[in-house]
C-alpha cells in the first residue's frame, strides 16, 4: 500500500512538471491561431483582439503571473470568482461587470511556446486596453519555440 501511494505521488509530481501549452480554445489560443493564419512572411502584421472573442466587452485587463488576488480585485473593481496563483490572466469587463476571464499557463522561469506577450512593464503587473485595441505582432524565437509580442497601435 505504501508503495502504491509513493508511485501515485511520484506520477502526480512528474505530471505537474510537464510542458505547459496554450489552450487552443481560450482567447490566447485563438489569438495564436489568428496570428499563424494571417501573419505570415516578413511584413508587419496587425490584429484586433475583438476578432477572436465571441462575447461583449468594453475593456480587457492582462495580468502577469505575479499579480495577487487582492491586486486584481482592486484594479478591475470586483473580486474574481476564481483565482489561480502563478498564472497569467486575461479579464474582460463589460459595463463594469465580468464578461469573461481566463488563467493562462505560465512557466515562471521562461516563456512558453506560442505565448502572447502584451508588453507589461517590469515594474507593473498588468496592462489595460479599451474596447477595440489594434496590435502590431512581432514573432520572436527563443530556446523553447516562439512567442508573439503584441504592441498597441495608437
Amino acid at each position: 500500500m505504501r508503495l502504491l501511494v509513493l508511485v501515485a505521488l511520484s506520477l502526480l509530481l512528474l505530471q505537474s512538471c510537464g510542458k505547459q501549452t496554450i489552450d487552443p480554445n481560450n482567447v490566447e489560443g485563438r489569438l495564436v491561431a489568428n496570428i499563424k493564419k494571417n501573419c505570415q512572411g516578413p511584413t508587419v502584421c496587425k490584429i484586433r483582439l475583438r476578432d477572436v472573442t465571441n462575447f461583449d466587452w468594453d475593456k480587457v485587463y492582462v495580468f502577469d503571473y505575479t499579480a495577487t488576488e487582492d491586486e486584481i480585485a482592486k484594479v478591475v473593481g470586483f473580486p474574481l470568482p476564481r483565482y489561480d496563483q502563478f498564472r497569467r490572466k486575461m479579464i474582460f469587463v463589460d459595463a463594469g461587470k465580468l464578461a469573461y476571464s481566463e488563467a493562462e499557463p505560465t512557466d515562471i522561469e521562461s516563456l512558453i511556446n506560442d505565448q502572447i506577450v502584451f508588453g507589461i512593464p517590469d515594474n507593473e503587473s498588468y496592462r489595460e486596453f479599451g474596447r477595440d485595441p489594434l496590435f502590431e505582432v512581432n514573432k520572436r524565437s527563443f530556446s523553447r519555440g516562439v512567442y508573439y509580442e503584441l504592441k498597441l497601435v495608437p
